[in-house]
């Protein structure tokens, strides 16, 4: 855990100062990269430490943009507030769907909450008068702090603020007494049930707590673009933040990092379209598998026994 909170803090520290010295563009890229680290750590509390194959994560996530965005341009509400209302409709959902889909497990889990992330799409794609339908939602009033708008640069310092924050949450959940029932509970989860936890109601707190975090990203997404459409529902979403999280190591904060930013900055350096950026993920996925069953964190553990073998070796 000491490694994961020493790459995270030294990651956090050299974002914080990189994008600041570059141009509108970077910034852009720096402030998506944030909201994607949010969306792969979340999924990962979920995948990772409670051993669920969530696919509902992208229906959290564009909730939650669509809620912020529906509270402040249709209901007149601060863009601040929205970041309460859109947790609140998120979380909110996540437990509505947790409670039945929760107590299944593997394969059926996976359908269920794809079925679901399929239908929220649905849903909004048809809802016009509220959400736009295919359109989306445009004009959406911006961020104002202390009378500035929040834009560029200074935005970027609220993203990486939020996910420091959540970075934060995460590492602390894990070391505390529900961490270690989440753990349980994936690993033993007849035990931890002999040892007095339930498990099913374990998962569905991971799950809210994991689309609370997805909200945040979905607030932070809409008011930095200040335009939002149905692509922020997509499935497809959930299945390239599930493949950072599994080229990266799927139940380490370190791994998870790493992960998303090679799969985020390295494509958009290629200057890859997106269909490009998916064959080379899925190119990725396969080499992973093959070679590195354990991911990029995998790879650096053995790479750290390796060394210690070797000057155990010497001495």
């Amino acid at each position: 855990m000491s490694g994961g909170r020493t790459l995270v803090a030294g990651a956090i520290i050299v974002a914080a100062l990189l994008p600041l010295l570059g141009t509108p563009y970077h910034v852009t890229v720096a402030v998506n990269l944030c909201v994607t680290l949010i969306l792969t750590l979340s999924l990962n509390l979920v995948v990772g430490y409670s051993g669920q194959f969530h696919l509902s994560h992208a229906a959290f996530f564009g909730v939650g943009a669509y809620a912020a965005a529906i509270l402040a341009k249709t209901g007149g509400l601060s863009p601040w507030l929205c970041l309460p209302g859109a947790v609140a409709v998120v979380s909110l959902l996540a437990a509505l769907i947790g409670i039945p889909v929760t107590r299944l497990r593997g394969l059926y889990l996976a359908v269920a909450t794809l079925a679901f992330s399929l239908f929220v799409e649905v849903v909004v794609k048809q809802g016009d008068s509220l959400t736009g339908g295919g359109y989306g939602l445009q004009d959406i009033p911006p961020l104002v702090f202390f009378g500035e708008r929040l834009q560029g640069k200074s935005y970027y310092v609220l993203a990486l603020g939020a996910l420091a924050v959540v970075c934060g949450l995460i590492l602390n959940l894990l070391r505390s007494k529900l961490g270690r029932a989440i753990i349980a509970s994936r690993d033993h989860p007849e035990a931890a049930a002999a040892a007095g936890i339930n498990p099913a109601l374990i998962r569905v707190v991971v799950l809210v707590l994991a689309g609370a975090m997805a909200a945040l990203g979905g607030w932070l997404h809409t008011f930095y673009h200040l335009n939002i459409n149905t692509t922020l529902l997509s499935a497809e979403l959930t299945f390239i933040w599930f493949f950072m999280v599994l080229v990266g190591g799927i139940g380490s904060m370190r791994g998870v990092v790493l992960g998303t930013v090679l799969l985020d900055l390295v494509p958009q350096a290629l200057g890859f379209a997106t269909g490009q950026t998916i064959l080379a993920v899925g190119v990725l996925m396969i080499l992973v598998t093959l070679f590195a069953p354990r991911g990029l964190d995998g790879l650096i553990e053995d790479a750290r026994a390796a060394v210690r073998r070797r000057r155990a070796h010497v001495g």
